[in-house]
């Protein structure tokens, strides 16, 4: 038997293709002949094209279909005979993208009627939260499990970008955002925050990290903001290279994340790995990732959310019980645990 996965687009530093490349070493770690085959390749990735597979397709094989967003790939997979799991990763809501890039949301509205057609034909649905496991569940998914992510988090442990460190490493309170620049994200809703905040110290920063390509008009209206509310000592540096990502967790004081729409948000686990105690809005499968830590805000009261910053940076001992928190909830993520995980899942399949 041979397990292999397919996807849409396989692109570096994308979640999605980070968890595929970790999924792919650890079935092969296993024994499995395991390969990625993919429509859309980026030239740094290993991958073949998708049309390929049918020359090891099988009944006796399990193929994952890493789904997000509708393509080609979900009608060439119904007709394959291999035992089928839907990893699901969820599908952004179509309303984010009017405006901002008509052909990613029409990519969305497609991927929504595709993943219609898959409840009868799929063996196991690993949703990436209980969040995205409800949305399986309405739409007729029969066994669903909840699979957070793999991830290695050894790629952390890395030298930082020593330049940026010494750039911004001063008694400013630097506050952080990691997520692609996209409506739903709520980095608007950061920026006011940050005004707020600016007024009770006026000694501190805020980086928005994360790629704008495709959102240019979204990366404009947070511009035109910016110059609204006169603000200064705000970054956005676009996509980052990991010895810069690793820099800003380290420079980070605060993780602000207020993004409104997240099936499992990366950004918050790297947080609790760097130990940057995290504020986060109360909504989607936020609360499913950061289970019993950081704090979660259920209302977007700007002004409210910039005296609660203020609280966790001054109050040390406040400050250590998040982190504290944070480590606990760190330890269910860890390799083995969601190793152990994966195979039992599988297992499921094969039995």
């Amino acid at each position: 038997m041979e397990i292999h996965q397919i996807l849409p687009t396989f692109s570096p530093g994308d979640a999605i293709g980070n968890e595929v490349i970790e999924i792919n070493k650890t079935l092969r770690k296993w024994g499995y002949k395991s390969q990625i085959y993919a429509e859309n390749i980026h030239p740094e990735m290993s991958a073949k094209n998708y049309l390929e597979y049918r020359k090891v397709s099988s009944k006796d094989n399990i193929l994952i279909f890493h789904f997000s967003i509708g393509s080609d790939i979900s009608h060439y997979v119904r007709e394959l005979p291999d035992k089928k799991i839907i990893r699901f990763h969820g599908i952004t809501p179509e309303k984010y993208l009017y405006g901002i890039n008509d052909y990613i949301q029409h990519l969305l509205v497609r991927g929504r009627e595709e993943l219609n057609l898959y409840p009868e034909l799929t063996d196991l649905a690993l949703a990436n939260s209980r969040y995205t496991q409800l949305e399986l569940s309405k739409l007729g998914f029969k066994h669903i499990e909840v699979f957070p992510l793999l991830m290695d988090l050894n790629i952390y442990d890395k030298n930082p970008n020593q330049s940026l460190l010494s750039r911004f490493d001063d008694d400013y309170v630097n506050l952080l955002f990691v997520g692609r620049i996209i409506p739903q994200k709520n980095q608007h809703v950061i920026l006011k925050i940050f005004s707020y905040y600016k007024l009770i110290n006026p000694r501190s920063r805020l980086f928005l990290i994360g790629n704008f390509e495709g959102c240019e008009n979204y990366y404009d209206q947070l511009q035109e903001i910016i110059k609204k509310l006169k603000l200064k000592d705000v970054y956005i540096p676009g996509k980052v290279s990991m010895d810069d990502l690793i820099s800003y967790y380290k420079l980070a004081d605060v993780f602000l994340c207020m993004s409104e729409w997240e099936t499992f948000c990366v950004p918050l686990v790297e947080s609790m790995y760097f130990d940057t105690p995290i504020l986060a809005y109360n909504y989607t499968a936020i609360p499913d990732t950061l289970g019993n830590s950081g704090i979660l805000i259920n209302k977007l009261k700007c002004n409210e959310i910039a005296e609660m910053i203020d609280l966790v940076v001054k109050d040390e001992a406040f400050r250590n019980k998040i982190i504290r928190k944070q480590r606990e909830r760190l330890k269910d993520f860890e390799r083995p645990n969601m190793e152990n995980l994966l195979k039992e899942y599988i297992q499921q399949v094969i039995d």
